[in-house]
């Protein structure tokens, strides 16, 4: 059972906090933007508890910081680079949406009540 906590959106980005087999998972799309990210969202997952954090970010920054500077996470970055075509960046964001859903399902699989925190970020 999914159970969603907070859903927040946007008309581009969306905060949200899912809990899947006592797995609560916090997801952030939006990234470096006036460091609303390190302020509002990082802080607002930890305080609530969260086991797995996904999150965007630039390749450096006020985000990449706050994210190497997290403790008890295990930070997993998949790289995606901007392409030119529009067409080529949708199909680059589907892999990269279906790497983090493979790596969720992973962590999923092997939830326990000791499970161990780990944050997943896109860069």
């Amino acid at each position: 059972m999914i159970r969603v906590s907070l859903n927040h959106a946007t008309k581009i980005d969306i905060r949200a906090v899912l809990t899947i087999k006592d797995l609560k998972i916090g997801i952030e799309s939006q990234g470096n933007s006036k460091g609303r990210l390190h302020k509002e969202s990082l802080e607002f997952f930890l305080r609530i508890g969260c086991d797995v954090i996904i999150c965007a970010t630039r390749t450096r920054g006020a985000t990449v910081d706050a994210v190497k500077a997290l403790a008890g996470f295990d930070v997993q970055w998949l790289e995606q680079h901007e392409q030119s075509q529009v067409n080529e960046q949708i199909l680059r964001d589907i892999v990269t949406a279906r790497q983090i859903v493979e790596k969720v399902d992973l962590l999923i699989e092997s939830a326990e009540p000791t499970f161990a925190r780990t944050l997943s970020a896109t860069a």
